[in-house]
C-alpha cells in the first residue's frame, strides 16, 4: 500500500472523516463508537493542524506522526484503540478510491501493541460487602453498586433502566445495551429490596437521578428527566462518585483489593465469582449477554483468588487428616516398667 499522498481530490480531511462516520455508523446502536471514532479524528485532525487541506495531501507519516505525539505514552489499550480508529478511516478511503480518496496504510512498524492479560480483575466478595452496607454511600449509589454487582451488567445499561421497566414479581428489568438489544437484567433480593427503597411512590421517569436539578436540565429528553426536574444520571458521574468512594476506603480499611476499581469490575467480579461455583456457560452468556463463548471465558470467567484460597485450604485440610490418620496407626513404644528405666529414657528425649 501507498504511504505518500495522491493528487488532491478536493475534499478536505474534516470533511471526509464526518462523511466516513454519516456512512458507517449512523446507525443508533452505533452511537456510542461513532462518539468514540469522532474524539479520536478531531485530536488527529487537531494535532496535524490538517482540517481544511486536502485529504489527500496528508500522508500515512502524517497519520503516524499524530498517534504518536497523542498516544504514545499512553496504556496499550489507549493506543490499540485508536490506532484502529485511524486505520478503519484509511480503510474506507481505500474502499472509496474511486471517489478520488487517496490510497494509503499505517507503514509495518506502527504496529499495534500485545495486550498482557490481567488475571487480577475480580475483586474478592468479602471484599466487595463493605460497598453495600448503610454507612458507606448514599442509597443512590449503594443501590446501583449492588444492582450492577447482581444482574452483571454494564453501567450504562444499568444506568438506561427506567421506573416502568422493573417486574417486582419476577425480580427483573428490561434494559437496552450495548448494540441497541433489549434484554432482562436479572436481581437478588438485596438488589430488589434496594431499589424499592430508592424508587418510592414513583411510577414512571429514570430510577438512578441526580441530587439536584443540572444547570441544563431544559435540553434534556423528557424521558429522561425525573421528578424536580431532576435527570438521569451520568455514566461519568457514576463513575466519579465509585472511584472516590473506593479510594477512600482502601485508606481507611488495611487489606481491601480497591486498587483502580472502576464500575465495570464489578461486572468481572461477578461473572468470575458464579463461574468458580460451577455455572454453565449458557447461564453465562445469558447474564452477561456475551453471544460469543470465546470472549466470555477469555476477560470474565478465569478463576480468582477465592477459589485458589478455597482450593488450597481444602488441600491443608486433606495433608493434616493424612498426618494424622499415619500418627495413629504408627506402633507406639513401650513404656519402660522400672523408675531407672524412665529416667534413662527421659534423658534420651532430652
Amino acid at each position: 500500500m501507498t504511504t505518500v499522498a495522491a493528487d488532491p481530490c478536493g475534499i478536505t480531511l474534516d470533511e471526509a472523516w464526518r462523511e466516513w462516520l454519516n456512512e458507517c455508523f449512523s446507525a443508533p446502536k452505533k452511537a456510542r463508537t461513532r462518539r468514540q471514532y469522532a474524539l479520536t479524528m478531531r485530536r488527529v485532525t487537531a494535532y496535524l493542524k490538517a482540517g481544511a487541506r486536502d485529504v489527500a495531501t496528508v500522508t500515512a507519516r502524517d497519520y503516524v506522526r499524530a498517534l504518536r505525539g497523542l498516544w504514545e505514552d499512553r496504556s496499550d489499550h489507549t493506543w490499540n484503540a485508536n490506532r484502529a480508529t485511524v486505520m478503519s478511516f484509511l480503510r474506507w478511503m481505500r474502499e472509496d478510491e474511486e471517489d478520488g480518496y487517496p490510497s494509503l496504510s499505517l507503514p509495518k512498524r506502527c504496529k499495534a501493541r500485545e495486550i498482557k492479560a490481567d488475571r487480577t480483575k475480580a475483586v474478592d466478595v468479602e471484599d466487595l460487602d463493605i460497598l453495600w452496607e448503610p454507612g458507606t454511600a448514599a442509597l443512590r449509589e449503594r443501590t446501583l453498586w449492588r444492582c450492577a454487582y447482581e444482574s452483571s451488567s454494564r453501567a450504562e445499561a444499568l444506568l438506561s433502566l427506567d421506573v416502568e421497566r422493573i417486574e417486582w414479581g419476577k425480580q427483573r428489568a428490561a434494559v437496552v445495551q450495548k448494540g441497541g438489544e433489549t434484554v432482562y437484567l436479572h436481581f437478588g433480593e438485596m438488589g430488589m429490596e434496594l431499589l424499592r427503597e430508592l424508587v418510592g411512590d414513583r411510577k414512571t421517569g429514570p430510577v438512578f437521578l441526580t441530587d439536584r436539578r443540572p444547570w441544563n436540565w431544559r435540553d434534556r429528553a423528557r424521558a429522561d428527566r425525573g421528578p424536580g426536574d431532576r435527570c438521569r444520571l451520568s455514566y461519568n458521574r457514576a463513575e466519579e462518585m465509585f472511584k472516590e468512594t473506593t479510594r477512600r476506603l482502601a485508606l481507611a480499611e488495611e487489606g481491601l483489593s480497591f486498587d483502580f476499581l472502576t464500575l465495570h469490575r464489578l461486572r468481572s467480579s461477578r461473572l468470575t465469582h458464579l463461574a468458580e461455583d460451577g455455572v454453565d456457560t449458557p447461564i453465562l452468556q445469558a447474564i452477561s449477554g456475551h453471544s460469543d463463548p470465546r470472549t466470555l471465558h477469555r476477560h470474565y470467567t478465569g478463576v480468582g483468588s477465592r477459589a485458589v484460597r478455597r482450593t488450597m485450604a481444602q488441600a491443608d485440610r486433606r495433608e493434616r487428616e493424612r498426618r494424622r490418620d499415619e500418627q495413629r496407626q504408627r506402633p507406639g513404644r513401650p513404656r519402660p516398667r522400672t523408675r531407672q528405666g524412665r529416667l534413662a529414657s527421659r534423658r534420651l528425649r532430652r
